[in-house]
């Protein structure tokens, strides 16, 4: 139940920060709702080319010191924090053994969605529409639903430029691109 109220008060907090891009784990937004953006997305420019890619073991591999940098940038209050604190901190028990792994989000927490989407609202989205789309030639979109995403091209070298770029990106902040899942088509 605290977990719930927490993310009930980061909510409050970060919807009007979350950029429309983001689908996953937030209220009022729903998985048809971004396939909806994608058809409009994809029929607006005549097609072009999507990239689909997944997080290798995204919730394990959070940065706990970088999320809790990113949650102090709209939080103050100590006792919001605290609590997280202790969740991002807490054992794990798997088969009789708790374990205390460096990195990570409380898996099966019903605070870790939230948690998710602070952390790639920084890494990715922000990144991506203050950083990317500027320096491409053609139209470009994102489009997140929890840690897997989908970005669309009209232009193939951009595709070229953000597939060389993405992967270091996510290197920065610990994060593994899954390589077999990462890959464009063209539509």
């Amino acid at each position: 139940m605290l977990q719930r109220a927490v993310v009930m008060v980061l909510e409050a907090v970060y919807e009007q920060d979350f950029k429309d891009c983001s689908y996953g784990f937030r209220p009022g937004r729903s998985a048809h709702q971004a396939l909806e953006t994608l058809w409009q997305q994809t029929m607006a420019t005549g097609g072009g080319w999507l990239v689909e890619t997944y997080n290798r073991k995204f919730v394990d591999a959070i940065g706990r010191g970088l999320l809790r940098e990113l949650l102090k940038r709209r939080v103050r209050d100590g006792m919001l924090l605290r609590p997280i604190g202790k969740w991002l901190n807490a054992g794990m028990l798997e088969d009789g053994c708790v374990t205390h792994p460096d990195a990570g989000s409380p898996q099966g927490g019903v605070v870790s969605p939230m948690l998710s989407n602070v952390f790639l609202h920084d890494v990715l989205d922000e990144w991506f529409e203050r950083d990317v789309q500027p320096s491409l030639q053609g139209h470009s979109f994102l489009i997140r639903s929890a840690d897997d995403f989908l970005m669309g091209f009209t232009c193939e070298e951009d595709v070229r430029r953000v597939m060389e770029v993405l992967p270091k990106r996510f290197e920065k902040y610990g994060l593994t691109i899954h390589s077999v899942y990462c890959r464009a088509a063209k539509v």
